[in-house]
C-alpha cells in the first residue's frame, strides 16, 4: 500500500486534482473511496468534505494546500512557478477557481444534469449558471491563448483544479456548446487531455444517490 492516500470518491473534481498533481510528480498513492460526510471523511476532516491526505502520520484537508504540499514534499517536475509574480498569478487562479468558478459550473450547472431535482433539471437554475460560464470561459479562453496553459507553457497547480471542472462543463449541452465557440479552449483542453494525468482519471459514472 502507498505511504501517501486520497479519501475521496474518483467523480469529485477535487478528488481528481489531487490525484493528477500525484501522477505529474510520479508520487505513488492509494485512492481510498469515501463518500463525504461518511464515517472516515467526517473523523479526518472536521468540515467532512473531501478530499483528504494521509502521508504517513500526516493528515491533511483542503484541494489547494494538497495540491502544494504534494508539489512541494515530492521531487518530480515543479507544479509552481518561481518568478515572485507568476507565482502570484498562480495563486490568483487557484483562488479564483475555487470561489468564483466551482459555483456556477459543477455545483449550478453540472449538478442539475448529474443529480437533477425530482421534477428534472431546473432550467431558471441552469439558464442562470450557463451565463455566468459562459463568461468565466470568456475568461479561460483569454488566459490560454499563448498557451495551452493558464500559465503558458508550464502546467501549474491551477491547471490541475480547472481540467476537472472542464471535463464536466464540455459534458453539459450549455458548456460543450460554449467551448465550441471559443479559439484557445479546444487546442488547451486537448493538450491537458492528452497527459497521463488526465488519462489515468478519468471518472466512472457518478454514484446513484439513497
Amino acid at each position: 500500500m502507498a505511504d501517501l492516500v486520497i479519501y475521496g470518491i474518483p467523480q469529485s473534481t477535487y478528488v481528481r486534482s489531487a490525484r493528477m498533481a500525484c501522477i505529474e510528480k510520479g508520487v505513488p498513492y492509494t485512492l481510498e473511496p469515501a463518500m463525504p460526510s461518511s464515517e472516515i471523511i467526517r473523523k479526518l476532516n472536521p468540515f467532512a468534505k473531501m478530499p483528504v491526505l494521509k502521508h504517513g502520520d500526516f493528515t491533511l484537508y483542503e484541494t489547494s494546500a494538497i495540491l502544494r504540499y504534494i508539489d512541494e514534499a515530492f521531487d518530480g517536475p515543479a507544479l509552481s512557478p518561481k518568478e515572485p509574480q507568476r507565482r502570484a498569478l498562480m495563486e490568483q487562479w487557484i483562488s479564483a477557481l475555487n470561489c468564483y468558478f466551482d459555483g456556477p459550473m459543477i455545483r449550478r450547472l453540472v449538478l442539475q444534469y448529474a443529480f437533477p431535482p425530482a421534477g428534472g433539471p431546473d432550467r431558471a437554475v441552469i439558464d442562470k449558471a450557463a451565463t455566468e460560464v459562459r463568461r468565466l470561459l470568456q475568461l479561460v479562453d483569454e488566459a490560454v491563448a499563448d498557451g495551452p496553459y493558464l500559465l503558458g507553457a508550464q502546467l501549474t497547480l491551477p491547471d490541475l483544479l480547472l481540467a476537472p471542472m472542464m471535463f464536466y462543463v464540455a459534458q453539459t449541452p450549455e458548456g460543450g456548446a460554449m467551448m465550441k465557440d471559443t479559439r484557445n479552449i479546444p487546442k488547451s483542453g486537448a493538450a491537458i487531455g492528452a497527459r497521463k494525468s488526465y488519462q489515468d482519471t478519468m471518472p466512472p459514472p457518478p454514484p446513484k444517490r439513497g
